[in-house]
Protein backbone atom coordinates (compact mmCIF):
# COMPACT_ATOMS: atom_id res chain seq x y z
CA UNK A 1 0.00 0.00 0.00
CA UNK A 2 2.87 2.36 0.72
CA UNK A 3 5.20 1.46 -2.12
CA UNK A 4 8.53 3.26 -2.31
CA UNK A 5 8.46 4.86 1.11
CA UNK A 6 10.78 4.61 4.10
CA UNK A 7 10.13 1.53 6.25
CA UNK A 8 10.40 1.96 10.03
CA UNK A 9 11.85 -0.91 12.05
CA UNK A 10 12.94 0.77 15.30
CA UNK A 11 12.17 3.87 17.34
CA UNK A 12 15.60 5.19 16.36
CA UNK A 13 14.74 4.95 12.67
CA UNK A 14 11.46 6.73 13.33
CA UNK A 15 13.28 9.52 15.16
CA UNK A 16 15.74 9.77 12.29
CA UNK A 17 12.83 10.09 9.85
CA UNK A 18 11.47 12.95 11.96
CA UNK A 19 14.91 14.60 11.84
CA UNK A 20 14.85 14.36 8.05
CA UNK A 21 11.72 16.49 7.89
CA UNK A 22 13.43 19.62 9.20
CA UNK A 23 14.15 22.15 6.48
CA UNK A 24 12.00 20.46 3.83
CA UNK A 25 9.72 22.59 1.67
CA UNK A 26 5.99 21.94 1.92
CA UNK A 27 3.73 23.57 -0.66
CA UNK A 28 0.17 24.46 0.31
CA UNK A 29 -1.89 24.46 -2.89
CA UNK A 30 -5.25 26.14 -2.39
CA UNK A 31 -8.18 27.38 -4.49
CA UNK A 32 -8.10 31.01 -5.57
CA UNK A 33 -11.71 32.21 -5.21
CA UNK A 34 -11.32 34.37 -8.30
CA UNK A 35 -10.55 31.38 -10.53
CA UNK A 36 -13.04 31.30 -13.42
CA UNK A 37 -11.93 28.30 -15.49
CA UNK A 38 -15.01 26.74 -17.10
CA UNK A 39 -14.42 23.27 -15.68
CA UNK A 40 -13.27 24.38 -12.23
CA UNK A 41 -16.56 25.33 -10.57
CA UNK A 42 -16.60 24.79 -6.80
CA UNK A 43 -19.43 24.66 -4.29
CA UNK A 44 -17.02 25.19 -1.39
CA UNK A 45 -13.45 26.39 -0.79
CA UNK A 46 -11.36 26.16 2.36
CA UNK A 47 -10.95 29.51 4.05
CA UNK A 48 -7.97 31.17 5.73
CA UNK A 49 -8.59 29.50 9.10
CA UNK A 50 -7.98 26.07 7.56
CA UNK A 51 -4.99 27.24 5.51
CA UNK A 52 -3.41 28.96 8.53
CA UNK A 53 -3.71 25.75 10.54
CA UNK A 54 -1.59 23.91 8.01
CA UNK A 55 0.95 26.76 7.90
CA UNK A 56 1.37 26.57 11.66
CA UNK A 57 1.88 22.81 11.44
CA UNK A 58 4.58 23.30 8.80
CA UNK A 59 6.29 25.74 11.15
CA UNK A 60 5.97 23.30 14.08
CA UNK A 61 7.87 20.67 12.09
CA UNK A 62 10.67 23.08 11.21
CA UNK A 63 9.75 23.01 7.52
CA UNK A 64 9.46 25.81 4.97
CA UNK A 65 6.01 26.74 3.59
CA UNK A 66 5.39 27.62 -0.05
CA UNK A 67 1.87 28.89 -0.77
CA UNK A 68 0.28 29.06 -4.21
CA UNK A 69 -3.06 28.51 -5.93
CA UNK A 70 -3.96 25.55 -8.15
CA UNK A 71 -3.57 27.32 -11.51
CA UNK A 72 -0.17 28.79 -10.58
CA UNK A 73 1.00 25.40 -9.31
CA UNK A 74 -0.05 23.64 -12.52
CA UNK A 75 1.35 26.34 -14.82
CA UNK A 76 4.70 26.45 -13.03
CA UNK A 77 4.86 22.66 -12.88
CA UNK A 78 4.58 22.24 -16.64
CA UNK A 79 6.72 25.29 -17.38
CA UNK A 80 9.38 23.74 -15.11
CA UNK A 81 9.63 26.93 -13.05
CA UNK A 82 8.67 25.60 -9.62
CA UNK A 83 11.29 25.78 -6.89
CA UNK A 84 12.25 22.53 -5.21
CA UNK A 85 9.25 21.12 -3.33
CA UNK A 86 9.36 18.06 -1.07
CA UNK A 87 5.65 17.68 -0.25
CA UNK A 88 2.34 19.15 -1.36
CA UNK A 89 -0.73 19.65 0.83
CA UNK A 90 -3.71 19.57 -1.51
CA UNK A 91 -6.44 22.03 -0.46
CA UNK A 92 -8.32 21.83 -3.76
CA UNK A 93 -11.65 20.72 -2.31
CA UNK A 94 -15.32 21.18 -3.08
CA UNK A 95 -15.17 20.72 -6.85
CA UNK A 96 -18.57 20.24 -8.48
CA UNK A 97 -17.10 17.39 -10.54
CA UNK A 98 -14.43 14.93 -9.49
CA UNK A 99 -11.99 15.23 -12.39
CA UNK A 100 -10.70 18.72 -11.43
CA UNK A 101 -10.20 17.51 -7.85
CA UNK A 102 -7.47 15.22 -9.15
CA UNK A 103 -5.45 17.95 -10.86
CA UNK A 104 -3.12 18.56 -7.90
CA UNK A 105 -2.24 14.89 -7.12
CA UNK A 106 -1.98 14.17 -10.86
CA UNK A 107 0.52 17.00 -11.25
CA UNK A 108 2.37 15.79 -8.15
CA UNK A 109 2.57 12.30 -9.64
CA UNK A 110 4.04 13.77 -12.84
CA UNK A 111 6.67 15.63 -10.80
CA UNK A 112 7.31 12.78 -8.37
CA UNK A 113 6.24 14.87 -5.34
CA UNK A 114 4.30 13.17 -2.52
CA UNK A 115 0.78 14.63 -2.22
CA UNK A 116 -1.08 14.87 1.08
CA UNK A 117 -3.58 13.43 1.86
CA UNK A 118 -4.08 11.19 -1.16
CA UNK A 119 -3.47 10.42 -4.82
CA UNK A 120 -5.86 10.46 -7.79
CA UNK A 121 -6.96 6.86 -7.25
CA UNK A 122 -8.23 7.60 -3.75
CA UNK A 123 -10.09 10.72 -4.92
CA UNK A 124 -11.79 9.13 -7.92
CA UNK A 125 -12.72 5.87 -6.20
CA UNK A 126 -13.44 7.21 -2.71
CA UNK A 127 -15.14 10.55 -3.31
CA UNK A 128 -17.57 9.03 -5.83
CA UNK A 129 -20.39 7.72 -3.62
CA UNK A 130 -21.51 5.02 -6.05
CA UNK A 131 -18.00 3.59 -6.38
CA UNK A 132 -17.29 3.80 -2.65
CA UNK A 133 -20.58 2.05 -1.80
CA UNK A 134 -19.73 -0.78 -4.21
CA UNK A 135 -16.26 -1.13 -2.66
CA UNK A 136 -17.69 -0.98 0.86
CA UNK A 137 -20.13 -3.78 0.08
CA UNK A 138 -17.29 -5.83 -1.42
CA UNK A 139 -15.39 -5.25 1.84
CA UNK A 140 -18.23 -6.78 3.84
CA UNK A 141 -19.66 -3.50 5.15
CA UNK A 142 -23.47 -3.33 4.88
CA UNK A 143 -24.76 -0.54 2.64
CA UNK A 144 -28.35 0.76 2.48
CA UNK A 145 -30.38 -0.90 -0.27
CA UNK A 146 -31.19 1.07 -3.39
CA UNK A 147 -34.79 2.25 -3.72
CA UNK A 148 -36.87 3.89 -6.42
CA UNK A 149 -36.67 7.69 -6.58
CA UNK A 150 -40.38 7.88 -5.86
CA UNK A 151 -39.99 6.11 -2.52
CA UNK A 152 -40.73 8.53 0.33
CA UNK A 153 -38.49 6.50 2.65
CA UNK A 154 -35.41 7.12 0.54
CA UNK A 155 -32.48 9.50 0.82
CA UNK A 156 -30.75 11.10 -2.15
CA UNK A 157 -27.02 11.92 -2.09
CA UNK A 158 -25.32 13.70 -5.01
CA UNK A 159 -22.62 11.52 -6.52
CA UNK A 160 -19.60 13.76 -5.97
CA UNK A 161 -20.55 16.55 -3.58
CA UNK A 162 -19.50 16.77 0.06
CA UNK A 163 -20.61 18.64 3.19
CA UNK A 164 -24.05 16.97 2.78
CA UNK A 165 -24.80 19.49 0.03
CA UNK A 166 -27.91 18.46 -1.91
CA UNK A 167 -28.77 15.55 0.39
CA UNK A 168 -32.56 15.14 0.55
CA UNK A 169 -34.90 12.72 2.32
CA UNK A 170 -38.07 11.68 0.46
CA UNK A 171 -38.97 11.22 -3.19
CA UNK A 172 -36.90 13.25 -5.64
CA UNK A 173 -37.25 14.79 -9.06
CA UNK A 174 -34.00 16.34 -10.30
CA UNK A 175 -31.30 15.91 -12.91
CA UNK A 176 -28.37 15.72 -10.48
CA UNK A 177 -26.35 12.53 -10.61
CA UNK A 178 -26.47 10.67 -7.32
CA UNK A 179 -27.48 7.59 -5.39
CA UNK A 180 -30.93 6.98 -3.89
CA UNK A 181 -30.99 4.54 -0.99
CA UNK A 182 -33.22 3.47 1.86
CA UNK A 183 -33.18 6.00 4.68
CA UNK A 184 -31.85 4.32 7.83
CA UNK A 185 -33.50 5.63 11.04
CA UNK A 186 -30.97 6.03 13.81
CA UNK A 187 -27.76 7.98 14.26
CA UNK A 188 -24.84 9.26 12.20
CA UNK A 189 -21.37 8.18 13.26
CA UNK A 190 -18.00 9.14 11.79
CA UNK A 191 -14.61 7.51 12.31
CA UNK A 192 -11.31 9.32 11.56
CA UNK A 193 -8.43 7.02 10.60
CA UNK A 194 -4.68 7.76 10.40
CA UNK A 195 -1.69 5.76 9.20
CA UNK A 196 1.03 5.48 11.85
CA UNK A 197 4.39 5.06 10.09
CA UNK A 198 6.15 4.05 13.31
CA UNK A 199 4.03 0.89 13.64
CA UNK A 200 3.25 0.46 9.93
CA UNK A 201 -0.47 0.32 10.65
CA UNK A 202 -3.65 2.35 10.50
CA UNK A 203 -4.89 3.73 13.80
CA UNK A 204 -8.53 4.49 14.57
CA UNK A 205 -9.21 7.76 16.35
CA UNK A 206 -12.31 8.02 18.57
CA UNK A 207 -15.55 7.81 16.60
CA UNK A 208 -18.12 10.59 16.92
CA UNK A 209 -21.83 9.88 17.39
CA UNK A 210 -24.16 12.73 16.39
CA UNK A 211 -27.14 12.89 18.75
CA UNK A 212 -30.03 15.22 17.77
CA UNK A 213 -31.43 17.55 20.43
CA UNK A 214 -34.93 16.79 19.11
CA UNK A 215 -34.47 13.09 19.99
CA UNK A 216 -35.64 12.18 16.48
CA UNK A 217 -34.17 9.05 14.86
CA UNK A 218 -35.05 10.43 11.42
CA UNK A 219 -32.69 13.38 11.94
CA UNK A 220 -29.39 13.23 10.08
CA UNK A 221 -26.25 15.36 10.12
CA UNK A 222 -27.16 17.41 7.07
CA UNK A 223 -26.04 20.59 5.36
CA UNK A 224 -27.91 22.95 7.70
CA UNK A 225 -26.59 21.28 10.86
CA UNK A 226 -23.04 21.38 9.50
CA UNK A 227 -23.34 25.08 8.63
CA UNK A 228 -25.04 26.28 11.82
CA UNK A 229 -23.48 23.73 14.21
CA UNK A 230 -26.64 23.65 16.29
CA UNK A 231 -29.35 21.09 16.97
CA UNK A 232 -27.12 18.22 18.07
CA UNK A 233 -24.44 17.09 20.48
CA UNK A 234 -21.37 14.99 19.76
CA UNK A 235 -20.72 11.88 21.83
CA UNK A 236 -17.42 10.00 21.72
CA UNK A 237 -17.16 6.27 21.08
CA UNK A 238 -13.77 4.88 22.09
CA UNK A 239 -12.53 1.77 20.31
CA UNK A 240 -13.74 -0.37 17.43
CA UNK A 241 -14.45 -4.11 17.25
CA UNK A 242 -11.97 -6.32 15.41
CA UNK A 243 -14.59 -7.40 12.89
CA UNK A 244 -15.50 -3.84 11.84
CA UNK A 245 -11.84 -2.81 11.92
CA UNK A 246 -10.91 -5.50 9.39
CA UNK A 247 -13.74 -4.50 7.08
CA UNK A 248 -12.77 -0.82 7.26
CA UNK A 249 -9.12 -1.70 6.62
CA UNK A 250 -10.10 -3.77 3.59
CA UNK A 251 -11.96 -0.76 2.20
CA UNK A 252 -8.95 1.52 2.79
CA UNK A 253 -6.77 -0.91 0.86
CA UNK A 254 -9.21 -1.06 -2.05
CA UNK A 255 -9.38 2.74 -2.28
CA UNK A 256 -5.62 3.15 -1.76
CA UNK A 257 -5.81 5.39 1.31
CA UNK A 258 -2.23 6.14 2.37
CA UNK A 259 -2.34 8.79 5.08
CA UNK A 260 -5.68 9.67 6.67
CA UNK A 261 -9.39 9.63 5.89
CA UNK A 262 -12.80 9.55 7.52
CA UNK A 263 -15.56 6.95 7.20
CA UNK A 264 -19.17 8.01 7.76
CA UNK A 265 -21.84 5.48 8.68
CA UNK A 266 -25.36 5.20 10.01
CA UNK A 267 -26.41 3.07 12.99
CA UNK A 268 -29.95 1.74 12.68
CA UNK A 269 -32.24 2.32 15.65
CA UNK A 270 -35.99 2.79 15.84
CA UNK A 271 -35.79 4.23 19.34
CA UNK A 272 -33.80 7.17 20.68
CA UNK A 273 -32.76 5.32 23.86
CA UNK A 274 -29.91 3.64 21.99
CA UNK A 275 -28.11 6.99 21.92
CA UNK A 276 -27.32 6.54 25.60
CA UNK A 277 -25.80 3.04 25.28
CA UNK A 278 -23.78 3.40 22.05
CA UNK A 279 -20.94 5.48 23.60
CA UNK A 280 -20.47 2.85 26.33
CA UNK A 281 -19.02 0.18 24.01
CA UNK A 282 -16.61 0.09 21.04
CA UNK A 283 -18.07 0.87 17.64
CA UNK A 284 -19.32 -2.39 16.15
CA UNK A 285 -20.77 -3.69 12.89
CA UNK A 286 -24.13 -4.36 14.57
CA UNK A 287 -26.84 -2.40 12.71
CA UNK A 288 -24.16 -0.26 11.03
CA UNK A 289 -24.47 0.86 7.40
CA UNK A 290 -21.81 2.51 5.28
CA UNK A 291 -22.61 6.01 4.01
CA UNK A 292 -19.37 7.35 2.51
CA UNK A 293 -15.63 7.64 2.84
CA UNK A 294 -13.95 11.03 2.70
CA UNK A 295 -10.42 10.73 1.36
CA UNK A 296 -9.94 14.52 1.49
CA UNK A 297 -11.63 15.47 4.76
CA UNK A 298 -11.68 19.08 5.87
CA UNK A 299 -9.38 19.52 8.86
CA UNK A 300 -10.12 22.17 11.44
CA UNK A 301 -9.92 22.54 15.20
CA UNK A 302 -13.71 22.55 15.49
CA UNK A 303 -14.87 19.86 13.07
CA UNK A 304 -14.96 16.06 13.38
CA UNK A 305 -11.22 15.41 13.01
CA UNK A 306 -10.35 18.17 15.48
CA UNK A 307 -13.01 17.05 17.98
CA UNK A 308 -11.90 13.41 17.73
CA UNK A 309 -8.25 14.40 18.18
CA UNK A 310 -9.03 16.33 21.36
CA UNK A 311 -10.95 13.32 22.69
CA UNK A 312 -8.06 10.86 22.44
CA UNK A 313 -7.36 9.24 25.80
CA UNK A 314 -5.56 6.21 27.21
CA UNK A 315 -8.33 3.89 25.97
CA UNK A 316 -7.60 4.68 22.31
CA UNK A 317 -5.08 2.78 20.20
CA UNK A 318 -3.61 6.03 18.88
CA UNK A 319 -2.84 7.30 22.41
CA UNK A 320 0.70 5.84 22.64
CA UNK A 321 1.62 7.13 19.18
CA UNK A 322 0.33 10.63 20.01
CA UNK A 323 2.23 10.68 23.31
CA UNK A 324 5.41 9.75 21.43
CA UNK A 325 4.94 12.75 19.13
CA UNK A 326 4.10 15.08 22.02
CA UNK A 327 7.55 14.44 23.45
CA UNK A 328 9.01 15.71 20.20
CA UNK A 329 6.62 18.54 19.33
CA UNK A 330 5.43 20.68 22.23
CA UNK A 331 2.79 22.60 20.26
CA UNK A 332 1.21 19.63 18.51
CA UNK A 333 -2.40 19.97 17.37
CA UNK A 334 -4.57 18.04 14.92
CA UNK A 335 -2.86 19.66 11.91
CA UNK A 336 0.64 18.82 13.17
CA UNK A 337 -0.49 15.30 14.14
CA UNK A 338 -1.76 14.59 10.62
CA UNK A 339 1.04 16.39 8.80
CA UNK A 340 3.99 14.75 10.55
CA UNK A 341 2.37 11.32 10.20
CA UNK A 342 1.64 11.87 6.50
CA UNK A 343 5.10 13.24 5.71
CA UNK A 344 6.91 10.34 7.36
CA UNK A 345 4.52 7.89 5.70
CA UNK A 346 5.26 9.32 2.25
CA UNK A 347 8.95 10.09 2.91
CA UNK A 348 11.13 8.84 0.10
CA UNK A 349 13.55 6.01 0.94
CA UNK A 350 16.92 6.92 2.42
CA UNK A 351 19.18 6.46 -0.62
CA UNK A 352 21.95 8.34 -2.40
CA UNK A 353 19.60 8.80 -5.34
CA UNK A 354 17.29 10.77 -3.05
CA UNK A 355 20.09 13.08 -1.91
CA UNK A 356 20.90 11.56 1.50
CA UNK A 357 24.52 12.00 2.55
CA UNK A 358 26.57 8.81 3.22
CA UNK A 359 26.76 9.56 6.97
CA UNK A 360 22.99 9.70 7.09
CA UNK A 361 22.80 6.53 5.04
CA UNK A 362 24.94 4.78 7.64
CA UNK A 363 22.54 5.97 10.33
CA UNK A 364 19.56 4.73 8.29
CA UNK A 365 20.94 1.21 8.37
CA UNK A 366 21.18 1.12 12.18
Amino acid sequence: MHIGREKMKTDKEFEFALDRLRGLTVAVVYIFEGENAEGFAHYHVWKSDVISGWLKAIQNLGCRPFILDVRTFAEKAFANTLPHIDFVINLNCGSCTLSPMAIVPATCAFLGIPCIPCDCTAILSGENKLHSNILAAASGIPVPREVDTGDNNGIFRPLNWGSSLGVKVGSIRNDILGIYQEFIPGFDVTTPILFDPSSESFLFLPSILYVPDAQDTRWFFGEKAKDTKVGYTRQIIHGITNCLREKYLHLLKEINVQTYCRIDARIRSDTFDKAYSLPLAPLSEENLYFIEINTMPTISLANSFGFSYRSIDIHDECYIYLEKLKKRYKEIDVYTFLLVSSMVTLLKPCTKENGIEPTALDECSL
